[in-house]
């Protein structure tokens, strides 16, 4: 800084790294909230595909026979999510520990997937959205 007439002046050297840098932050920050936006938007869409995949099921009971036995909402209430590597990450995740039979299935019975169709649709979202983003 250097004294001129009444007045300072002010010379900043470096400011085309400073302008890049404040530009990467800028874009990081909008970044975060796309990965924030898009990880909620997936577990709301995989708690809404619940409620149509699992209907109840049948188990047999004595003196009754086959009888439909209607779900609990464990599996609504068991899918989290998290957001990890300081917002950079999203993880939507079931909880329950038979989850990855009524996603795959088993031999006995068909699988009956919510998190991967709901994964796959939100994926292609989200990747539009940071096309946008990067314009």
């Amino acid at each position: 800084m250097s004294k001129v007439g009444l007045g300072y002046r002010i010379q900043l050297k470096g400011m085309d790294k400073l302008v890049a840098g404040l530009l990467k932050r800028a874009k990081m920050d909008v970044v975060k909230q796309i990965v924030k936006q898009q990880t909620a938007q997936l577990q709301t869409r995989s708690q809404q595909m619940t409620g149509t995949v699992y209907t109840g099921h049948y188990e047999w009971a004595k003196g009754k026979g086959r009888v439909l036995v209607k779900p609990t909402g464990a599996t609504k209430r068991g899918i989290k999510l998290a957001i990890t590597d300081s917002g950079l990450s999203g993880i939507v995740a079931m909880t329950q520990e038979y989850n990855p039979y009524t996603e795959k299935g088993t031999r006995f019975m068909r699988a009956r997937p919510v998190l991967k169709p709901a994964f796959l649709y939100q994926k292609v979202q989200f990747i539009n959205q940071l096309k946008q983003a990067a314009k």
